[in-house]
């Protein structure tokens, strides 16, 4: 009933899928994706905690000591399976270089043989990436990549960072420290980061720096892995039964669910003596752990080995838990980058060739206009520059004739309420029917103090009681001048419009290092020449207004003939001022429609939307000179330089993409990745750590003791589990569900709970059969060790007095590591027969 994910996947193809999920990560390695944080182990300890040590111990070659000559930049250490042993060294360069430093440091690197030793190619990398001649090169971003084949090699990644140092010294300065602290919280604080902490044993492990960062990034101790080095020195400073306690995972302020590792160093050596061969260092561990207080350790988390099993088994679960959330990742990144290939376009040489590129642009830009403009939107094929969907922000600029529509809407209703010089506004009706009409005082007052005077003013040779028809022209002159002004703010809104649609059109359809220049050479004119005319039709129109042409409207007519007659009403009389201030407002209101009208037609449509249409006119590309046509379309050295970068990096995304795309539709992983959520995790730099909490079971949270974070097994009076026996095996019973659990992988296994509706609560995890084993119970969900929950696609029974079997296809293998065995071994397991109790 218990079931992990290396079970799930075939044996016949796990070797396999094992290097298909390194080499997805060496693929993004290699990409430097800031949006995508990669699962992977990291090396981080003290200076003096034995670091090189253990990736000597991994790696079985040793490395350059003197001068901290690898500890420089982040040291990636790939172990791979081949049929003949070879190791490799290359670059992965900072992609923020300029692309020929990129190239120089990508062809570094090559194989080591007698000619070049391993030793030499390394100081060579060191030299290359970060001299020490040159200042702020400390820690620098570039990836030495180490990669070790052989037949025996496990199927590990490994990222060696610089130590940590806490003193200033001649070689390393205050500010080396801090590049130093900064490049290890980089890779320590992302989630899917798994933290194999180095700590030595010549020391205090309280004192230790990494041990305060580990608890830091990681508080729940959930995705860190620690290895004591140096135990022999342990009991020179008196501290044996400490670091025994440490390793055991005793100390509650340093417990790791993933374990503790102890590892022997190899003793100091004479000049020139050889190293230790993998087979002489086992054989010094062995004798070392086998005596003395260290020979209570169980022996499944001491050397090398079972570190090896242990990290390559863990990354390998580590990945695959993340490949889903990857996928979408990749994705992305590619989509990002094609998106930027996209807007750098495609590099031209000679000016034929830019023009032609220019016509090309021209066309797709046309194809933009003419919708936008219309007003129906439609994106053309395989584009996508207008929204199907409306933004909260308002109406979206590519929308241009939504955006003009609103304008004119705007401009209409501003002439309305603010185009008359005075507001002749009706006081309000008392309601009281037998009361008087109310009096317009204001109407009354424009009547005596203006129209009067200006009657009087304007006297000629008519004779008395003759109308004069110039005084409603004048009036209106007057009472109109505020139209030219709003015209005006109407046209340069409309600019203004008009160029916000032109910004979003030619960052969307043009090359990025052709906008600029663009819109300095070409669309600036183009568009100051559109306003100019615009401009000299409203001033028309601002002239028409001067012209004294009598209104041919029928409706002219009957609204005057309606006010002679409610003027005279009762015996009412009205005056010659009164008629025409009467006469002056009709004729505004109907001139103001035909002002507004003609504001919109002849100087917004005629020479702005429809001007938009010549802009991108194919023909004149043609009558750009060679100079204009070189100044928009030649790329400078930095936007070649950049295509190239983003060209290998997309190479390479896709490739990651189409390995993740396989391991994500392997069916394990597909039901694995149902259950579990996205982690949703930050891609920020500045991503802070967050606590995580150990999900259970109900049968797990009540044998919780509340005062601890460990867990703690019911009691049992038949049976009894303690420290003691806890990593003893075979073990006769299975470990209550609660406990930490042992395995071959190291002292803990990640903690698993199977929720079944027939099982009743004990306290643990599986029942031993009685007289014959139980029938398999339907399949529940299983908790991983990041409390992810994912349906099982195996079942597991322990029968009695044997360890855990696990079954796949009628079959059934040891729990040891599947992922350290070969597939032989493999197919050999799943031929057994289930074990009957």
């Amino acid at each position: 009933m218990v079931t992990r994910l290396e079970v799930a996947l075939d044996a016949q193809e796990l070797a396999g899928d094992q290097r298909a999920l390194l080499d997805l990560i060496d693929k993004l390695q290699f990409a430097q994706l800031d949006n995508v944080k990669l699962p992977q182990i990291v090396v981080v300890g003290d200076q003096s905690a034995g670091k090189s040590s253990v990736l000597e111990a991994i790696t079985g070659t040793p490395f350059p000591r003197d001068a901290g000559a690898c500890t420089r930049f982040a040291t990636e250490i790939r172990l791979r399976r081949a049929p003949q042993a070879s190791i490799t060294v290359s670059v992965i360069p900072d992609r923020n270089r300029p692309f020929p430093e990129q190239e120089r440091l990508r062809q570094f690197g090559g194989m080591v043989n007698t000619n070049m030793p391993f030793e030499q190619l390394m100081r060579s990398a060191v030299d290359l990436i970060a001299p020490k001649n040159i200042p702020g090169r400390f820690a620098a971003r570039d990836i030495l990549v180490v990669e070790k084949r052989g037949p025996d090699m496990p199927l590990l990644t490994l990222v060696d960072l610089p130590g940590l140092v806490r003193n200033a010294n001649n070689d390393q300065s205050l500010e080396d420290i801090r590049t130093i602290e900064a490049l290890s919280d980089r890779y320590m604080k992302s989630s899917r980061t798994i933290i194999l902490a180095v700590v030595g044993g010549n020391s205090d492990y309280v004192q230790a720096p990494i041990l305060t960062k580990a608890r830091h990034f990681d508080p729940n101790g959930s995705r860190t892995i620690g290895v004591l080095t140096k135990p022999d020195l342990t009991e020179s400073i008196g501290l044996e039964d400490k670091f025994i306690d440490l390793v055991m995972n005793k100390d509650k302020r340093n417990d790791f669910r993933l374990g503790w590792y102890v590892l022997l160093n190899p003793g100091p050596r004479e000049s020139g003596q050889p190293w230790p061969t993998p087979e002489e260092r086992r054989r010094a561990e062995d004798a070392f752990f086998n005596s003395g207080k260290w020979a209570v350790v169980p022996r499944n988390i001491c050397g090398t080995r079972a570190l090896m099993q242990k990290l390559s088994v863990q990354l390998q679960l580590h990945i695959g838990k993340h490949v889903h959330v990857l996928r979408k990742q990749i994705q992305k990144a590619l989509d990002d980058t094609d998106a930027e290939l996209t807007s750098l376009g495609t590099g031209k040489d000679t000016p034929e060739e830019m023009r032609i590129e220019l016509v090309e642009l021209f066309s797709a830009s046309k194809e933009l206009v003419i919708p936008a403009v219309y007003g129906f939107y439609k994106n053309p094929p395989k584009k996508n520059f207008f929204r199907v969907t409306a933004d909260p922000r308002g109406t979206p600029a590519q929308n241009l004739r939504a955006r003009a529509s609103e304008e004119n809407d705007r401009f209409s209703q501003r002439i309305r309420s603010q185009g008359r010089k005075l507001s002749f506004n009706m006081p309000q009706p008392t309601g009281d029917p037998d009361a008087p009409a109310p009096i317009n005082h204001a109407k009354r007052e424009f009547v005596t103090n203006e129209v009067e005077m200006l009657l009087r003013q304007i006297r000629g040779s008519e004779f008395p009681m003759d109308p004069k028809p110039r005084a409603v022209y004048m009036l209106f002159q007057s009472y109109s001048e505020n139209w030219p002004k709003l015209a005006q703010e109407h046209k340069d809104n409309l600019g203004v419009v008009c160029n916000e649609f032109l910004g979003e059109l030619i960052d969307y359809a043009w090359p990025k290092r052709m906008r600029e220049p663009l819109r300095r050479h070409f669309l600036d004119p183009q568009m100051k020449a559109l306003m100019a005319k615009a401009q000299h039709e409203l001033d028309l129109l601002m002239q028409d207004q001067n012209l004294e042409v009598q209104p041919y409207d029928p409706e002219y007519e009957e609204r005057l003939r309606a006010w002679h007659m409610s003027s005279t009403q009762d015996g009412a009389r009205y005056t010659e001022a009164e008629e025409v201030l009467e006469k002056m407002l009709i004729y505004y209101e109907l001139a103001a429609k035909t002002f507004i009208r003609n504001t919109i037609v002849q100087v917004v449509e005629r020479h702005l939307l429809q001007g938009m249409y010549g802009i991108f006119n194919s023909v004149e590309v043609l009558g750009l000179s060679n100079e204009i046509v070189e100044a928009i379309a030649a790329e400078n050295k930095e936007t070649r330089d950049r295509r190239q970068t983003l060209k290998v990096q997309k190479k390479a995304i896709e490739e990651a993409k189409d390995i993740c795309a396989s391991l994500a539709m392997r069916k394990e992983l597909r039901a694995y990745a149902e259950e579990a959520p996205d982690d949703g995790e930050s891609t920020s730099d500045d991503e802070a750590p967050k606590p995580m909490r150990r999900s259970t079971s109900k049968r797990s949270r009540r044998s919780r003791q509340p005062s601890s974070g460990e867990f703690t097994p019911q009691p049992q009076p038949s049976r009894e589990y303690n420290d003691s026996t806890r990593y003893s095996q075979p073990q006769p019973h299975p470990p209550p569900a609660s406990t930490h659990a042992p395995s071959t992988y190291g002292p803990i296994r990640p903690e698993v709970t199977v929720e079944t509706d027939h099982v009743p609560d004990t306290g643990y995890t599986t029942r031993p059969p009685q007289s014959a084993p139980p029938p398999p119970p339907r399949p529940g969900k299983v908790r991983d060790e990041d409390g992810r929950a994912y349906s099982p696609t195996s079942t597991a029974r322990t029968p009695r007095g044997g360890p855990e079997q696990y079954y796949t296809n009628g079959g059934s293998y040891p729990s040891n590591n599947p992922f350290g065995n070969d597939a032989v071994e493999f197919e050999a397991s799943r031929r057994r027969k289930p074990v009957r109790g």
